[in-house]
């Protein structure tokens, strides 16, 4: 891997014949998979919300690959350090953005419901070691994982760019209903310019609507991971 161009793999000239060079940003040392890792992003409207992470650049720029189906990814810019923004951030969100993060938010909540509406109580609150998870992850049970993505999409991304939160509901599967009608409400009004310098970080728009887009199918991830652990838990 070079310093711009991750070729994963393939020779200098096959990977230039083979397939276009695909944008990437880079934010490192975030708080995200890893205590201290990195972040690569990629804008473009057909892999949008992906985020490839790692202990290093060269780990995420992998994972990302992998998610994208290319091997030929630029490093267009580097950030330093957590809820920072990307020159990309800055500029107002557009029509398209809203749009695909809007379809994303609502396959992935259907599935995450879906999901969860085929568990029991015991399987929803089974609590199994996982040690890969980051130290500040409060959440490791399948219904603390899910109250997370409410409580990130509705009580702290839209608050860091100054828009209302809401109070939780009693039930997780009305909460993770309301929170999307909520967020959908949101992502479809919200300032297409919108900036927010808070305590040392940086939330615009679009920043809010990448990492709507991206939170809940990486989360998604990690849920069928773990129904995958505790369906092949001894009984």
């Amino acid at each position: 891997m070079t310093d711009e161009v991750s070729q994963m793999g393939l020779g200098p000239a096959e990977a230039e014949q083979s397939e276009p060079e695909a944008p990437v940003y880079l934010e490192r040392g975030v708080a995200m998979a890893y205590d201290c890792g990195v972040a690569a992003w990629s804008f473009d409207l057909a892999h949008w919300g992906r985020c490839g992470q790692g202990r290093d650049e060269q780990e995420a720029l992998s994972d990302l690959a992998d998610q994208v189906g290319t091997a030929r990814l630029v490093v267009v810019e580097r950030v330093e350090g957590d809820e920072q923004a990307f020159t990309a951030d800055m500029q107002p969100a557009t029509s398209e953005q809203r749009k695909a993060t809007l379809t994303i938010l609502n396959q992935q909540r259907a599935a995450l419901l879906a999901l969860l509406s085929g568990c029991s109580e015991e399987m929803l609150d089974a609590n199994p070691q996982n040690d890969e998870l980051p130290s500040f992850a409060r959440w490791r049970t399948l219904r603390q994982r899910a109250w997370h993505i409410a409580d990130t999409e509705s009580r702290y991304y839209l608050p860091a760019i100054g828009l209302p939160a809401r109070s939780r509901e009693q039930d997780l599967a009305g909460e993770l209903r309301q929170s999307l009608r909520h967020v959908a409400q949101a992502v479809t009004t919200m300032p297409s310019d919108a900036l927010r310098r808070d305590d040392g970080e940086v939330w615009t728009s679009v920043k809010v609507l990448r990492r709507l887009a991206w939170h809940e199918r990486g989360e998604l991830v990690a849920i069928r991971e773990l129904l995958a652990v505790l369906r092949n838990l001894p009984t």
